[in-house]
C-alpha cells in the first residue's frame, strides 16, 4: 500500500476538511436560530445562511502545502 501523498491529493484533503467544518458550523448555526427563535424573521436569516453555506469557499492553493512533510 502506498502511503505517499502527492501535493493534490493533499491540497483536496485540505479543502474538504475545510468545507466540512464550514459546513458543520453552518448546520449548527441555522439549528441555534432555529430552536432560539419564535420571530418571523429567523426564516430568511436562515434560508440566507443555508445559500451562504452552500457555496463553495475558494480552493487550497497546492504550493502552499508541505508535500514532502506528508511522505
Amino acid at each position: 500500500m502506498n502511503l505517499h501523498l502527492s501535493a493534490y491529493s493533499l491540497a483536496m484533503r485540505l479543502q474538504l476538511a475545510h468545507e466540512n467544518e464550514r459546513l458543520r458550523e453552518a448546520i449548527a448555526l441555522i439549528a441555534d436560530i432555529a430552536e432560539g427563535s419564535t420571530t418571523a424573521n429567523s426564516l430568511p436569516n436562515i434560508a440566507r445562511l443555508a445559500r451562504n453555506a452552500l457555496l463553495a469557499s475558494p480552493r487550497t492553493d497546492p504550493s502552499l502545502c508541505n508535500a514532502k512533510g506528508a511522505e
